[in-house]
């Protein structure tokens, strides 16, 4: 089997004892390790869990920008016997009420299901990750991670003691805000800059006239979706 280090076979050390898995969990557990060798990679956490409530084995990765210190999201299959479901993971590695553009749904064999799961997992890694960024006054008052093929908002965050004046009021009465005063960036005009963040930026649809980043500077403020 492969050393690398996503989906461990014998799972992580809970706090109430080891995670245990049976048979057809471990065959495909394998497997998927076997499949995924040739992209793992460190700067992406890949692990294995259980929903709860359900007891459903769950192998997912974590997409983490480390320059920012920021959790993007978690990507992840439910494997149960003979199918597995894939798709963003919310709470408690749980799947999306309703299926995301991007989700899998896949029937057969634990072999067959570790191979359409690891070839989900790397289309997932190859999507491109841009961080788009508005600026006033030479300081970064928003920015927004972005799965930038489908233009798909990862997290975000607006600060706004930094934004253009009455900017957020606007916003708000044009209502993009959400939750506890959420501000979305989305109501925002075209961002003055992106980086791009990972995967492969030619499938990605980026704004139009809006320049490379070359140098991140910080960006401060509290992250959501």
């Amino acid at each position: 089997m492969p050393d690398h280090p996503w989906f461990e076979v014998d799972g992580p050390a809970e706090p109430d004892g080891e995670f245990e898995v049976g048979p057809e969990e471990r065959a495909f557990l394998v497997s998927l390790r076997e499949h995924t060798a040739s992209f793992a990679s460190d700067d992406v956490y890949g692990d294995v869990g259980r929903t709860d409530p359900g007891d459903v084995l769950v192998a997912y990765v974590d997409l983490i920008d480390h320059e920012a210190g920021v959790h993007l999201a978690a990507y992840g299959v439910h494997f149960q016997a003979d199918r597995v479901l894939g798709d963003v993971l919310g709470h408690e590695l749980a799947l999306p009420e309703s299926p995301s553009a991007r989700a899998l749904a896949a029937s057969g064999t634990v072999a067959d299901l570790a191979w359409r799961s690891a070839a989900w997992i790397r289309d997932v890694l190859d999507r491109p990750v841009v961080l788009y960024v508005w600026l006033h006054e030479r300081y970064a008052y928003a920015a927004r991670f972005a799965l930038a093929d489908l233009d798909e908002t990862l997290c975000q965050t607006y600060v706004e003691r930094f934004a253009p004046p009455d900017q957020a009021r606007e916003l708000i009465a044009a209502g993009h805000v959400r939750g506890k005063g959420w501000i979305q960036t989305v109501g925002l005009s075209a961002p003055d800059l992106y980086f791009h963040v990972r995967g492969d930026l030619g499938r990605a649809s980026l704004p139009a006239g809006v320049a490379a980043g070359t140098e991140r500077g910080p960006i401060g403020g509290i992250w959501y979706a």
